[in-house]
């Protein structure tokens, strides 16, 4: 029997499928199967314990696929190693990977979107805008984006000379907000005082948007600190021309574990959810793995994740459909013409007799009841007669 819960996961990738077509990407596929190979010589976030290996009849060890970015930018290098013209492609598919956890599934849905092109805040701004756009065709009520930078943390430390033990425990404390264990941290490092002023700072550099940039201007005023602060200023700007602002939060202490992104950083939050439903961010060095100039942007969300987090909202209720159509025996040939019309608009129809009425048991946003002697429409508690098609015109603007 078709689960409440499959039905769920459906609704959420029919959502989330339109809305990335709708910026004009193509959905692709990538192999199930990889060379272990491809993810052991590209530094990426993957723990290579986490990896589901198999070994095929050549003696070749091979990965059930355990990232989407890497393999596509590979792909794509094949057939351009010079950007000539922009690509937009996205994905919905399983990635594999071993979690520690016992609650964590092997396996996971991620649908997410690869944008090659040239690094500008207008760029980013509309991959970051299109984060937004899906979470709101989500229905979720509260959400946020937080946009942060790589090059804002690289170079504070950069010229530290720290060990990468040090470094990458000074990353967790910055992520973490740990401010007490930060600031013993930092007291033991022989670095300039003004650089110390500015890691102690960077968990604070947090929050509103005009506030922290203006802070970060201030505490960090290093020239490559400023440019980055500037950029993600003019980032802003496009946002709120896209009337977006009001779900954006400026940190710049964010850190991805995705190694290979080297600009932009954001992630998205949602309620009901104590971590990030999606995450991205710029990765313009990676195509350089494969012999190729290949600068792009993407982001990545689990469907399973936005699922639970939605659970009451308006995608509970995923097998809802657009229409029925409840018809009398001389109506039939009227009732599938009907029908037919307005699956054309993309709209869910079932047409079902008035006899059997009461078996058809699905749920439906609204009633059609085609009658031998009237048709009337029935939306919102509201009933209204129509003997047209072209009266029932509006239906194709409902939200579906």
């Amino acid at each position: 029997m078709y689960s409440t819960q499959n039905a769920k996961v459906e609704r959420v990738i029919d959502v989330v499928s339109k809305r990335f077509s709708t910026y004009g990407y193509t959905r692709i596929k990538t192999a199930a199967f990889e060379k272990y190979d491809l993810y052991s010589t590209v530094t990426s976030s993957v723990n290579r314990k986490e990896m589901v290996k198999v070994i095929d009849t050549t003696g070749d060890v091979l990965v059930l696929r355990p990232d989407v970015t890497i393999p596509i930018t590979q792909e794509l290098s094949h057939v351009c190693n010079h950007l000539t013209s922009e690509y937009r492609f996205y994905y919905i598919q399983e990635v594999f990977r071993q979690s520690f956890e016992k609650s964590e599934k092997t396996e996971r849905t991620q649908a997410g979107i690869e944008y090659f092109c040239e690094s500008s805040p207008e760029a980013d701004a509309e991959t970051i805008a299109l984060a937004i756009q899906m979470m709101k065709d989500l229905n979720f009520k509260e959400m946020k984006i937080e946009i942060g930078h790589t090059a804002f943390f690289n170079e504070i430390v950069n010229g530290l000379h720290l060990q990468e033990e040090q470094l990458e425990r000074l990353k967790t404390l910055v992520v973490s907000k740990n401010i007490g264990e930060l600031n013993l941290f930092i007291q033991q490092l022989l670095i300039d005082p003004k650089r110390k002023l500015a890691i102690e700072q960077l968990p604070f550099l947090y929050g509103k948007p005009e506030e922290v940039l203006e802070r970060a201007k201030e505490i960090v005023p290093l020239p490559n600190v400023i440019k980055t602060v500037c950029y993600i200023e003019e980032i802003y700007r496009i946002l709120k021309l896209y009337g977006l602002d009001e779900y954006v939060v400026i940190d710049f202490g964010l850190m991805n574990h995705m190694d290979y992104y080297s600009g932009v950083l954001f992630q998205g939050y949602v309620e009901r959810l104590g971590k990030p439903v999606l995450m991205g961010g710029r990765y313009d060095e990676l195509g350089k793995k494969f012999e190729a100039e290949l600068p792009a942007i993407g982001f990545a969300c689990e469907i399973e994740s936005l699922v639970k987090a939605l659970q009451n909202s308006a995608v509970d209720n995923a097998n809802q459909i657009d229409l029925k159509i409840i018809y009398e025996e001389s109506e039939l040939g009227s009732a599938i013409q009907l029908a037919a019309k307005l699956r054309a608009l993309d709209l869910r129809v079932v047409i079902a007799s008035k006899t059997k009425e009461s078996m058809n048991s699905i749920d439906e946003r609204c009633i059609i009841r085609m009658y031998e002697q009237e048709h009337i429409v029935e939306f919102q508690g509201n009933e209204q007669p129509f003997t047209s098609i072209e009266q029932l015109d509006w239906l194709g603007g409902n939200d579906k």
